[in-house]
């Protein structure tokens, strides 16, 4: 990953944020209140965004800023790793958690 700048790699993970929402570039910057044309430049790398779109970004997909800042901060917390899961993923390790409490 050292190859790639910060605003690519955040870029990047903007684009599979919005993807895991499954919405359009459109889409996702109406929900953030941004124009389009500018989260494509965020997704390209062409522009890096601030703390406030950054906040904006992670509250309005209900996402954790591990998985928007994803290869550019090493977190090895455990927490920090279930917050990169999808959804799915999350909800089988849930009932996994579930099944080994009832079991003691």
């Amino acid at each position: 990953m050292s190859n790639l700048d910060n605003s690519t790699i955040i870029g990047r993970n903007v684009k599979d944020i919005r993807k895991d929402l499954d919405l359009t570039q459109e889409e996702f910057a109406e929900q953030l209140n941004i124009n389009a044309q500018f989260l494509s430049q965020v997704e390209t790398g062409k522009a890096g965004i601030s703390i406030d779109n950054a906040i904006n970004i992670c509250n309005t997909a209900k996402c954790s800023s591990v998985k928007l800042f994803k290869d550019l901060i090493k977190s090895p917390d455990i927490i920090d790793k279930y917050e990169l899961l999808t959804d799915r993923d999350k909800s089988v390790i849930n009932k996994m958690i579930t099944v080994l409490l009832n079991t003691k």
